[in-house]
């Protein structure tokens, strides 16, 4: 399966729709909060770094220590935006074009099959927790 389907969404806010509501710097709103739920179907993809080496990222060219690859589950995501602050938790998106195929970025972990293109990119699920700031002021 290389694409997503959201299953259920539901969002409660006065911002725009994503991870937290600061993700526009004209649409920005220093009193927006938001709260968004939803569940998603398709495969988890997990790079999981070498935790004893400092800074290691294989999402930036680094060898992973090993990667959780799950065929099929449906996930949620919660997300929660208020003023300035904001966390979220669960499985997000992430996809993969021609561009993130090389050595620099995915390339030492993908298989040959999750390789996607740039008019026909591959989308994955992979867990992530957050909590944030503003990025915007």
């Amino acid at each position: 399966m290389r694409k997503v389907i959201k299953l259920i969404q539901l969002i409660l806010s006065k911002a725009e729709e994503g991870l937290w509501y600061d993700s526009d710097p004209k649409e920005y709103d220093d009193k927006g909060w938001g709260i968004c739920i939803k569940f998603w179907m398709g495969k988890v993809i997990r790079p999981v770094p070498k935790f004893w080496i400092k800074r290691n990222n294989p999402w930036r060219g680094d060898d992973p220590w090993f990667v959780i690859r799950i065929p099929f589950i449906i996930a949620p995501f919660i997300s929660v935006a208020f003023w300035r602050f904001g966390f979220y938790i669960g499985f997000k998106t992430f996809n993969v074009e021609s561009k993130h195929s090389d050595d620099s970025r995915y390339g030492k972990w993908l298989k040959d099959s999750e390789r996607g293109t740039f008019d026909d990119p591959s989308i994955f699920l992979t867990p992530s927790v957050t909590i944030r700031r503003t990025r915007w002021k």
